[in-house]
């Protein structure tokens, strides 16, 4: 079961996900955000990390998003807007994922089709609701998926009984505030999905 911690801004965190034995980490680029990482923290937060990076970004200008790329060299870049196949297709240098809402029987046809290495079952981004799990069960039964949206220590073998994900993506169910995590939500979390 493959563990992604997300919204990770400060370097304790990184530390603290890799010690959990998270395989990814999420920096989220997207301006406006709680989570948001400025470009001048990036370097920071690679410097603590040793796990595999995710940047998540929104419609960003397709030339900023390959520059970006190939000055980080993120392990895999999830794009988390309108962004299309074509984009999707035209992203180089990285591994791309793609997150859907995945909250209607049309947001599940384009998740099965859409060109990515993976897609990220979520409800909306940043909520902290859980999708739909009946729809991201039908989809993880045709490709991988990382299960998003409210997923705490909590709720998270539920989840993974109901869905059936390759792995589960976290960020809110895990903070003691936003953009700040909680060590002990971390670790707990990460003992609870090896089951």
């Amino acid at each position: 079961m493959l563990l992604k911690l997300c919204g990770i801004t400060r370097p304790e965190d990184m530390a603290a996900a890799e010690q959990a034995g998270a395989e990814y980490t999420g920096i989220i680029l997207v301006p406006g955000t709680p989570r948001f990482v400025p470009r001048e923290r990036i370097p920071v937060l690679l410097a603590a990390a040793r796990c595999k990076k995710v940047f998540v970004v929104r419609d960003m200008l397709l030339n900023e998003l390959n520059a970006l790329i190939a000055e980080f060299h993120p392990d895999a870049i999830q794009l988390h807007g309108n962004e299309s196949a074509d984009y999707a297709r035209s992203v180089t240098g990285t591994e791309v994922w793609k997150a859907f809402n995945l909250n209607s029987e049309a947001a599940l046809a384009e998740a099965k089709t859409f060109p990515c290495a993976m897609v990220v079952a979520d409800s909306g981004g940043g909520t902290g609701r859980p999708c739909r799990w009946d729809l991201a069960a039908r989809l993880a039964s045709v490709r991988p998926i990382l299960l998003g949206g409210g997923i705490t220590p909590d709720n998270v073998r539920e989840a993974i009984a109901q869905v059936h994900p390759a792995g589960v993506d976290v960020s809110s169910g895990v903070e003691s505030v936003p953009g700040i995590k909680n060590h002990l939500l971390i670790q707990k979390l990460a003992e609870r999905i090896q089951i």
